[in-house]
């Protein structure tokens, strides 16, 4: 029971990630729906169907979302967000896990955020298969399905939908953040731009949406990762807010852009086949009842040991993650326990 109540205490750190995640999945579902409304006959007909025929471990399905930059931004195809999404076939409970980037994956010897990058240039589609195995490593279960989401799209997306309006809490300003496409200018300063937030509401097109989530060297508070979590969600909810107002979905036009740009930004190893099964399996899933763990650092302050530490960069040469006591058994416990408490 005290481990049990540690777990609360960890997820209730991290409350703020669930709906924001929650709708993500919603819109890269949307995608995949509508990948498969062809044939419609036959479609309707499998929706229908109360099975669902998904690869499962242990009555539990397992999809690995990956988030990258894409073309024109500096590490294009380096996982900049990694979630584990977890789901019983037969409860619909789904867990979300999300997983720091610097994590050290002892069979690849490189960061986790870089698994996607070496599998495809070993081969085009390469990359999935890589980050599953990795993430599989480390958390000890099988990931069935990978899913990975262009935020190049995501950008013109949100020009499609004329911008998306942004509260913004503190303002910041960036001196380092980079150019695309002059990831090799000399001198060194040519590679970067200034941008500056100013807090108070505001109206971003796609691109200073990007800039928005993805700036990394704010000096202070704006430039830890938990920051740049916080601004992705304030623009995932603002991007929701726009995609389902009546404006954006009675205009037939810009839905027809949405589901072009979707088809182009979304990778998957799912099946064509089993779209309706996910869409039937999603549409079970109370969004109020979903969970969330992170691998973490702990919390002195709060008592929740930690799960990964980061030793000196002497070691590895580069700042990373490594499970707590350099003991994976730790964190494969958290993960069983978070995934099958409800079983």
């Amino acid at each position: 029971m005290p481990q049990i109540s540690k777990i609360k205490r960890r997820l209730s750190k991290y409350l703020w990630l669930w709906r924001p995640l929650a709708y993500l999945v919603g819109l890269i579902l949307l995608v995949l729906l509508g990948r498969s409304l062809w044939p419609p006959a036959k479609t309707a007909a499998s929706l229908l169907n109360p099975n669902i025929n998904l690869e499962s471990f242990k009555n539990r399905t397992n999809i690995l979302l990956l988030g990258i930059g894409g073309k024109g931004h500096e590490g294009a195809d380096l996982t900049d967000s990694i979630i584990l999404i977890s789901t019983n076939l037969v409860t619909a409970d789904t867990v979300i896990i999300s997983l720091p980037r610097d994590i050290w994956v002892g069979s690849l010897q490189a960061k986790l955020n870089t698994a996607y990058h070496y599998g495809e240039d070993k081969q085009v589609g390469g990359g999935l298969i890589l980050a599953k195995a990795a993430v599989s490593e480390i958390v000890n279960q099988p990931v069935h399905y990978g899913v990975v989401l262009d935020f190049s799209g995501f950008e013109r997306a949100i020009d499609v939908l004329g911008g998306v309006d942004v509260n913004v809490p503190r303002g910041f300003v960036d001196k380092l953040y980079p150019i695309p496409g002059k990831e090799g200018a000399e001198p060194e300063s040519d590679r970067y731009e200034t941008i500056e937030f100013k807090p108070g509401q505001q109206h971003f097109d796609g691109t200073t949406a990007l800039k928005y989530v993805r700036s990394r060297h704010a000096e202070g508070e704006e430039g830890t990762d938990y920051a740049r979590a916080q601004r992705q969600q304030r623009v995932i909810l603002a991007f929701k807010d726009k995609i389902l107002s009546a404006k954006t979905l009675l205009n037939w036009g810009k839905l027809k852009q949405l589901k072009a740009i979707g088809l182009e930004s979304v990778e998957t190893d799912l099946a064509s086949s089993v779209y309706s099964d996910l869409v039937k399996l999603a549409l079970k899933i109370d969004r109020e009842q979903l969970r969330t763990g992170v691998l973490d650092q702990g919390s002195q302050a709060e008592d929740i040991p930690p799960l990964l530490y980061n030793p000196p960069t002497s070691r590895f040469g580069q700042w990373v993650l490594l499970p707590a006591g350099d003991d994976w058994n730790t964190v494969w416990r958290y993960i069983e326990e978070i995934l099958y408490q409800n079983q």
